[in-house]
């Protein structure tokens, strides 16, 4: 069986995990655009080993490639018809709710030495000279909250940001713009400096519950 592996560990020792004879490919970074061209160059039996953000072990030999970053604009909608349904249920302060995961942003500011997103800022400014801490654009969530609520029946949201306050300039008031049409529940996570009486203020009257 063809194995692949990622995640924090592997972007970051992927000679080490290719040593072990059960690994076949290490996915370095982020994997939505690697993983879909692996799937498609496999099903079509082409040439898999020069796909970005993917090293091999090919004949006692490491294969690396270019270390690229992902458009989070162009990451489709998740066809929620390949989950069952119980997965759409999730506890929050006691109660269970029809809940869905939203991505805003990549990335942290923040240089915390106990966390990898210092690494991975450097990591990408370095092989790909950009920069890792990026969002979606206004127009893509507003259309991912719309679906989650409306097509998916949505009672709670939660944001995974990193730090949900790594907004620049003007951004956090255009987003409570936005959220206000959705009106649902959500849970979020920053850091504590960045967050003050107003910011408080202003998220529990869009939503904010957590």
């Amino acid at each position: 069986i063809l194995t692949i592996i990622g995640g924090v560990f592997a972007t970051f020792v992927p000679e080490r995990l290719l040593s072990y004879d059960e690994i076949d490919i290490v996915c370095k970074g982020e994997g939505e655009d690697a993983l879909t061209e692996l799937c498609e160059r496999l099903d079509n039996g082409k040439n898999i080993y020069n796909i970005p953000n993917l090293w091999f072990s090919k004949n006692g030999k490491v294969i690396s490639n270019p270390t690229k970053m992902v458009d989070m604009d162009k990451n489709p909608l998740i066809d929620m018809s390949l989950f069952e349904e119980a997965r759409f249920y999730r506890p929050m302060g006691g109660k269970v709710y029809r809940m869905f995961p939203v991505e805003t942003h990549r990335g942290c500011p923040y240089k915390c030495a106990f966390c990898n997103s210092p690494s991975q800022v450097k990591l990408y400014k370095e092989e790909a000279s950009s920069n890792f801490l990026r969002r979606k654009s206004f127009d893509n969530m507003k259309r991912e909250l719309s679906f989650y609520k409306n097509e998916m029946g949505a009672e709670y949201l939660y944001f995974w940001a990193d730090t949900f306050f790594s907004w620049k300039q003007g951004e956090f008031e255009e987003f409570c713009e936005l959220y206000s049409e959705i009106n649902l529940p959500f849970w979020c996570q920053t850091r504590p400096e960045t967050v003050n009486l107003e910011r408080f203020k202003k998220l529990k009257s869009i939503g904010c519950s957590r």
